[in-house]
């Protein structure tokens, strides 16, 4: 059997993960670095379920019907404001005395790379890809440009892993609410957060971080008009598909490539694509004041990982393993059909949101994190003609979605409270 789309769904009664190639993966597919758990204060029992009961559970803006939602490379939320203020006075504390000895402060690492400098990709896959893009642009490239390109700046910043530099209270809370906002996107882990410091002239060139996880966080510790730059920037995703019905009649600048997603405000954390080349824009400091740690762009990042079903709201838990079992059957029909090969592969993360009224009735099923991406190089065109004899053109990660709903909408969970809901999360490969 052809099997053109791969996927991952994560039960959260089993613990198992499946692929839509009906192999076996383990859950840790997705943990790349050493993970953090840590559930709310109401999950402190040993249930196998993730219950969140907390009616003020950080949340990030996206809530679409789920055959309407689209593709979004930057959700954001203000919900962790009050920790990240306790962070930043803590951060103040830290600074407030230069002249002050402190042997802490020499923990952190001040890290700076060439684009040239350092090991190599280790694993084989990694390093038959980069000999295919070496051989590949070889005879075009101009005498010097390798040099040029390796000369150049990848990372330039001070760094330090987060539970190395807050205290333990502080620390725990950060890890607690991150986690919290993560179970929102039925992404229930984060890798190990570091914070990291940029003055004059520090900044980040693009990268991608598609293995640490299926998003990244970025949250501010920064504050207003203490120095210029410090946005994070990333490719638009018009840019990603440039040749995709390119014009040749349009130019483009800065405006029309580049997203310039602002540093501040403090205790704003933006969600994102890792996948998509992004990186930091170079800091410049204000009135002679550059290097100073207290005028500096602070921020504490890492990443989301470990799918798996999250529930919200009052739920008993003796009738989750029913609930679950009735999940594992809706979701079978999905599974056959992505696994047939009548849908064309696509790639990403989606977290589809089930919302349920007081009957038990299903509400709606809405996107919270969509980074579906069709795969063009399993691009069927078109797949058939309307009543009109017009050309029907495939639109993977909409059939998808949408076939997601179908099975989903029809649900019933039985009587409770209203505002009940479960995530559940597809990611696909």
């Amino acid at each position: 059997m052809n099997l053109l789309c791969a996927a991952v769904l994560f039960n959260g009664l089993t613990q198992q993960a499946w692929s839509f190639t009906i192999k076996i993966k383990p859950l840790g597919h997705f943990t790349a670095h050493t993970q953090i758990r840590k559930l709310h204060s109401t999950q402190e029992s040993q249930s196998q379920f993730n219950i969140d009961t907390n009616e003020n559970t950080p949340q990030l803006q996206l809530r679409t019907s789920l055959p309407e939602c689209q593709y979004t490379q930057v959700m954001h939320t203000n919900d962790l404001m009050p920790i990240s203020t306790e962070l930043r006075k803590h951060y103040d504390t830290h600074f407030q005395d230069p002249r002050q000895p402190d042997g802490n402060r020499f923990v952190w690492d001040p890290w700076y790379v060439n684009v040239g400098d350092g090991k190599q990709p280790q694993n084989d896959d990694e390093n038959t890809a980069q000999e295919r893009n070496m051989n590949m642009d070889e005879d075009h490239l101009v005498p010097g440009e390798q040099e040029a390109t390796d000369g150049q700046t990848q990372y330039s910043l001070k760094r330090i892993q987060a539970n190395n530099f807050f205290n333990d209270h502080d620390f725990s809370t950060l890890v607690e609410d991150l986690t919290l906002l993560g179970r929102s996107i039925g992404l229930t882990a984060i890798t190990p957060p570091w914070i990291s410091m940029y003055t004059d002239g520090d900044m980040q060139n693009l990268h991608t971080d598609a293995p640490q996880g299926p998003v990244a966080f970025v949250l501010s510790l920064c504050r207003e008009h203490e120095f210029q730059g410090g946005e994070t920037i990333m490719l638009k995703p018009n840019v990603m598909e440039l040749w995709k019905g390119f014009d040749g009649s349009v130019g483009m600048e800065t405006g029309s490539i580049m997203r310039y997603i602002p540093p501040t405000p403090l205790g704003r954390c933006i969600v994102f694509d890792p996948r998509v080349p992004h990186g930091v824009n170079r800091v410049k400091g204000l009135s002679g004041n550059g290097n100073d740690p207290r005028k500096a762009r602070v921020v504490v990042h890492g990443w989301f990982n470990n799918p798996e079903v999250c529930w919200f709201g009052n739920w008993e838990e003796n009738d989750l393993e029913k609930m679950n079992a009735m999940l594992d059957k809706a979701l079978q029909p999905i599974v056959e059909s992505l696994g047939s090969g009548e849908i064309g592969r696509v790639c990403g993360y989606l977290a589809c949101r089930i919302e349920i009224d007081e009957d038990g009735d299903v509400k709606d099923v809405v996107g919270v994190c969509d980074t579906l991406q069709a795969d063009w190089d399993d691009f069927r065109g078109v797949i058939g003609y309307d009543e009109e004899d017009r050309p029907v053109m495939e639109e993977a990660s909409s059939d998808i979605k949408l076939t997601i709903y179908e099975n989903m909408k029809g649900l019933n969970f039985g009587d409770g409270d209203d505002g009940r809901a479960v995530v559940v999360p597809f990611a696909f490969e």
